[in-house]
């Protein structure tokens, strides 16, 4: 069984005592004093460590986005130096889409993809100049129907799609078949207003009831990322009533659209001869196996024209640059206007 066990006590002068008692007190004060500041140290340096590393991350994330940066600067220059009458994909401003990655000053490289705006629909010629529908944008509309059911989108969706960019569009408040406005937008779980105006950008798009996001820039399913076929990028050439499409660059599914009598088979034989010479005039359609020479002036009503649609060069193109090095990766999406040698970037965005 455990005792405590005594012992006496030796008598110790108090006045030793006391100075034993203050030689200890200051001995602890120190080995804490040590602690304390060992631990104030580890914690500064681990501190330092994580501002270290933000830095360097934002750093390198940095000199990604200038990479892209350096790839939109390539285009313009490309775009700068091309030769304004015709314009195709086997042009130098379109070179990034075959070159893969391109070294940039020994420190990353860019991979871009560059497409002409002016080969996709235009989504302004669905209302006119006072902001309305007439039998001009009723042809368009179904232009656009046309091309989204060749992206398989389904048939409801197509006129959702539609209906809904009009009402983006027109300048009343009317819901205009199944399209949407204030009082559909107002309910999302995340409210907005519809603008009754013109998109200010192709990311507009993206807010467009039966659009969204995933659709414009990914696609869905089967449907491509629609922002590959639809723009808002464009001027009307004087007197006409359409902006017109570059047959040059336009994809099948564009092609088809241009004619009720135009057929897959011909809309692919087009595409076949434009790539293995890029047509010099419009007119030079006509010189594609199996074109119908009346297709080219028939009025497919209210005056409207296949040679009223069409034309082989262009003024607004788009890159889509990513910039990486070997600790990061950047974006950067800029919509180029060409006007003589002059090139101007009217978008920009950086992410």
């Amino acid at each position: 069984m455990w005792r405590w066990h005594t012992f006496p006590v030796k008598q110790v002068d108090e006045s030793v005592q006391t100075e034993q008692n203050q030689k200890g007190i200051a001995l602890i004060l120190a080995v804490v004093s040590v602690f304390l500041l060992t631990v104030a140290v580890f914690q500064t340096r681990a501190g330092v460590n994580l501002a270290e590393e933000i830095a360097l991350s934002s750093a390198h994330e940095m000199q990604a986005l200038y990479m892209a940066r350096s790839g939109l600067a390539l285009v313009r220059e490309a775009l700068a130096e091309d030769e304004l009458q015709v314009d195709s994909y086997q042009d130098d401003w379109a070179a990034a889409n075959a070159m893969g990655a391109v070294p940039i000053a020994e420190v990353g490289w860019a991979i871009g993809k560059v497409s002409d705006e002016e080969g996709k629909f235009n989504v302004l010629d669905l209302v006119n100049e006072d902001g309305e529908s007439d039998d001009n944008t009723d042809f368009a509309a179904q232009r656009l129907v046309d091309l989204l059911l060749n992206l398989n989108v389904p048939e409801a969706r197509a006129d959702e799609i539609v209906d809904s960019l009009i009402d983006w569009m027109d300048f009343d408040g009317s819901v205009t078949g199944s399209g949407g406005e204030d009082l559909y937008y107002s309910s999302r779980d995340n409210p907005y207003s519809c603008p009754n105006d013109l998109p200010t950008g192709i990311d507009d798009l993206s807010l467009v009831k039966g659009i969204g996001p995933a659709l414009l820039y990914l696609g869905e399913g089967e449907i491509p990322p629609l922002i590959d076929f639809v723009t808002v990028y464009g001027d009307k050439k004087a007197g006409d009533t359409f902006r017109r499409i570059n047959i040059n660059t336009a994809s099948v599914g564009m092609i088809l659209t241009l004619s009720h009598e135009m057929d897959r088979q011909l809309a692919e034989e087009i595409v076949e001869s434009r790539d293995a010479e890029p047509f010099k005039s419009a007119a030079e359609i006509k010189d594609v196996p199996g074109f119908p020479d009346e297709m080219y002036n028939a009025d497919m009503g209210n005056n409207i024209k296949l040679a009223d649609l069409i034309d082989v060069s262009s003024d607004h193109f788009s890159a889509s640059i990513i910039g990486e090095t070997t600790m990061a990766s950047s974006k950067a999406y800029g919509v180029f206007k060409r006007k003589g040698s002059s090139v101007e970037l009217v978008y920009y965005r950086g992410f």
